[in-house]
């Protein structure tokens, strides 16, 4: 296994083929990027914005976007979110995770003081904590939230 992370400006070729593993699992979030890429609303292109892509040679295995956060009517000054992050499952438990969401959090670092995430699965949940995320109870826009430290 040779992993290697790079920012992508364009959809990645076979990103349909992950989104159909996603489905697959019950997420549909791939296929959200997909749709929202294509119509123009989110392509991860704004400051402080983009989308990385994990790559086992030439085969797609991973994929995890940050975006500005919006409140309720502006962007919250500082705080970026981790958005569409997935990981194909045969990459699971392998690191391909751990090391496109530390890839992710350097180039947030010189845009946001923190980043915040929401996700509704254990085991996701679980991978998170594990790299430092905490539980934030009642927001009404994200439950996992960490700081910057340099």
């Amino acid at each position: 296994m040779e992993i290697s992370i790079r920012q992508s400006e364009q959809l990645p070729q076979h990103i349909e083929n992950l989104a159909a593993l996603a489905t697959q699992e019950g997420y549909i979030f791939i296929q959200r990027l997909i749709d929202e890429f294509q119509s123009g609303k989110n392509r991860f292109d704004q400051m402080g914005e983009c989308l990385l892509v994990a790559y086992d040679g030439d085969k797609l295995v991973g994929c995890g976007g940050l975006n500005q956060q919006w409140g309720d009517t502006e962007v919250e000054a500082r705080i970026g979110r981790v958005r569409r992050f997935y990981v194909h499952p045969q990459y699971r438990q392998h690191g391909v995770g751990k090391q496109l969401l530390i890839e992710l959090e350097k180039k947030a670092r010189p845009f946001y003081s923190a980043l915040c995430l929401n996700t509704e699965t254990k085991s996701a949940a679980h991978f998170y904590q594990k790299q430092n995320y905490v539980f934030v109870e009642n927001h009404p826009n994200y439950n996992y939230f960490k700081y910057l430290i340099a």
